[in-house]
């Protein structure tokens, strides 16, 4: 073993995070978040239109997890189909 005297260096490998892990991530504080709004929300509906945001976010990162990571694509137009419904019915209900 070869010993440096004066100053030591240490190589490091840095993990590369692939974008699956990062949709992974934000679909369970997605899926986190609906939860807490969800219970805020039996409380009071004053949040409601952020609940349903969320809940449209989390159906989109999962559909896009399906194609990315699990490889599902069956499932994907579900999430899609149902993304864009709580999306438009929010937008409708409490926009205009």
């Amino acid at each position: 073993m070869k010993e440096n005297r004066g100053m030591s260096t240490k190589i490091v490998d840095l993990k590369e995070y692939r974008s699956d892990e990062v949709g992974l991530l934000v679909q369970a504080v997605l899926t986190e978040l609906a939860i807490i709004f969800g219970v805020i929300v039996v409380m009071s509906d004053a949040f409601m239109p952020a609940f349903y945001a969320i809940l449209s976010m989390t159906m989109f990162t999962m559909a896009y997890n399906n194609v990315k990571f699990f490889k599902k694509r069956y499932m994907t137009s579900v999430y899609v189909i149902v993304g864009l419904f709580v999306a438009i019915t929010t937008i409708v209900e409490y926009i205009f």
